[in-house]
């Protein structure tokens, strides 16, 4: 397109696992994309329509058999291949016929889909004649990098069991045999990873088909949280949105930031109740939920268990991270943090208030770390965020017929 052209119109879709940190990366790119003046749909589990009409998306709704409450870290060989079937086949018989049938008569010209809606995204946007993107929010996959291949047994039965559905499955749909093997990959030609390339895993591996854009932040009201004037230091403290009930570990971690020199912020996980943790001291505030980037530009470090999300919201903010992940995904990028000097990993199994805080001593000590954490937030920034997520997706959907505007 000739500079200075008007961009046209689109209309772009998601079909998103229903997960918040499956759903949270895109919505800093929807409002982008929404201001430039395209459209934007979601197909989505119900408990999230609210999440995404917020940012000025539409929320088109399923009820996922899955929900808020996926397993599929669990590090139990047999419930991880368990999950995994379970998941394909959710997304086969309740998410394809909803997005089949809400976008055929107003057919995006670009369909976003993760990995786990494959299936279901890839046949979507076959039938739909839509441009497929597959989106990334953590680790992305290619010929010298997988972290399914670590994760699952391509032995375990289900494997095979689910292999099968998808081949009947595109088979329904008119995708034959010699197609299978596109189909068939874990990345798509058009990928769009929410994560700098600095922090990929064997990150120089990846060509021109995957575009890394790093974390797409939306900043919270200033007024949501007001750091203490006392001088101590800042210790946010969360396992992540869905957390649960882990009252033993807030309460360790309270035991590691003494009084007299930190001030502790936990997030405990949506619905959670703080009176479940009992009386907690006065340098400790304990929330259901509150926004990281509103506390991360005062932290002085940030305990989390190495979600993709809380990472990414950390190096943007150049906050140094303890991780304690619980989790094979997680133990990947906990150990990418040390390499990159950001951060420390720490085993669940056996932890103590003394090593998390000799830890987080360490790792505030060490002479390298903030060299690190700047190398890190400049490759956040430079990644481009929303505005250059947007910028792909406006380039990849030129071959789709523009959406007709007003006037």
């Amino acid at each position: 397109m000739p500079p200075g052209t008007p961009t046209p119109a689109r209309h772009y879709a998601l079909l998103l696992f229903a997960d918040f940190g499956h759903i949270a990366p895109t919505l800093g790119v929807t409002r982008e994309l929404i201001a430039r003046g395209h459209r934007v749909t979601y197909v989505v589990d119900e408990r999230f329509a609210p999440l995404v009409e917020e940012y000025g998306a539409r929320a088109v709704t399923y009820t996922s058999a899955r929900g808020l409450f996926y397993r599929a870290a669990d590090p139990n060989p047999d419930r991880l291949a368990r999950d995994g079937y379970d998941l394909l086949v959710d997304t086969i018989r309740t998410v394809f016929p909803a997005a089949r049938d809400a976008l055929a008569a107003d057919p995006p010209d670009v369909l976003l889909y993760d990995y786990e809606t494959v299936a279901a995204g890839r046949v979507a946007a076959r039938l739909l004649d839509a441009v497929p993107v597959q989106v990334c929010p953590s680790h992305a996959a290619n010929e010298t990098f997988s972290l399914r291949a670590q994760m699952w047994d391509p032995g375990h039965p289900l494997m095979a069991e689910g292999a099968k559905v998808i081949v009947d499955f595109m088979g329904e749909h008119g995708i034959g045999l010699e197609e299978m093997g596109r189909y068939g990959r874990e990345w798509d030609e058009r990928n769009l990873v929410f994560l700098p390339r600095a922090f990929q895993i064997e990150g120089d591996s990846f060509d021109d088909r995957f575009v890394f854009v790093g974390p797409t932040l939306t900043e919270p009201a200033p007024e949501l949280w007001t750091p203490p004037s006392d001088g101590r230091r800042v210790a946010l403290v969360s396992l992540g949105t869905e957390a649960g009930d882990r009252g033993d570990f807030f309460r360790l971690c309270a035991q590691a930031f003494p009084a007299e020199d930190w001030h502790v912020v936990m997030t405990l996980g949506r619905d959670a109740d703080p009176a479940a943790l009992g009386p907690l001291p006065p340098h400790i505030e304990a929330h259901p939920w509150l926004p990281h980037p509103a506390v991360l530009p005062h932290a002085d470090v940030f305990i989390c268990h190495a979600g993709m999300g809380s990472l990414m919201e950390s190096l943007a903010h150049g906050t140094p991270v303890v991780a304690l992940p619980y989790a094979h995904e997680l133990a990947l990028s906990a150990r990418r943090l040390e390499e990159c000097g950001v951060g420390r990993a720490l085993p669940r199994a056996g932890l103590t208030a003394q090593s998390l805080a000799d830890t987080v001593a360490g790792l505030l000590a060490d002479p390298a770390t903030p060299a690190a954490l700047a190398r890190m937030r400049n490759a956040v920034r430079e990644a481009g965020g929303a505005v250059r997520a947007a910028d792909v997706l406006e380039e990849w959907a030129v071959r789709a017929p523009a959406i007709p505007t007003a006037g």
